[in-house]
């Protein structure tokens, strides 16, 4: 019987942990129950409701699909889904993902994969989570979650301070 190299038995683990840890996440965010169901549907309505109310785009500006890197000097993780980039002179944009990144806490550091050459960050441009200790020997296996950033809605710092209420609320 021939035996695998040493170098593809280190690799068969890990991916083979991998994917564990996918089935698992997978797996149990499909066992909620209906009335988990139900608040979840209606802080997102809430939400919508936030976001629906009309800014003066001379001041504010129109969404934008990219932000150079000096747009923004900071960022706060909101929830799963919804990230704020905070710029000069009080401009916020939310940043609501393509899909729910369960990894995604508000002390995360994010790994952006930009598309852009000149280094900003775009919708459809993706990026991993990071612990503050992102060293080889926290996560072994490689890297975490890959989430995808959407469009950056230009929002108001009551707006923020609402969804976060929102948020806590339910």
């Amino acid at each position: 019987m021939r035996r695998a190299p040493a170098s593809q038995a280190r690799l068969a683990l890990p991916t083979a942990l991998t994917a564990l840890v996918a089935v698992a996440l997978l797996g149990g965010g499909c066992a909620s129950t209906p009335e988990a169901e139900q608040r979840a549907q209606e802080r997102e309505e809430d939400i919508a409701t936030i976001l629906s109310q009309p800014l003066d785009a001379d001041e504010y500006g129109e969404p934008k699909r990219c932000l150079a890197p000096g747009q923004y000097r900071d960022i706060r993780i909101l929830d799963h889904q919804r990230i704020v980039f905070y710029g000069s002179r009080g401009k916020l944009w939310l940043n609501t993902l393509r899909m729910r990144c369960p990894e995604l806490r508000r002390n995360s550091v994010l790994q952006v994969k930009t598309i852009s050459a000149v280094g900003r960050i775009c919708d459809l441009d993706s990026f991993e989570v990071r612990d503050w200790f992102g060293a080889p020997w926290y996560r072994p296996w490689g890297g975490g979650m890959r989430c995808t950033l959407g469009t950056f809605q230009p929002v108001t710092e009551a707006q923020v301070d609402a969804i976060r209420q929102t948020l806590e609320s339910r």
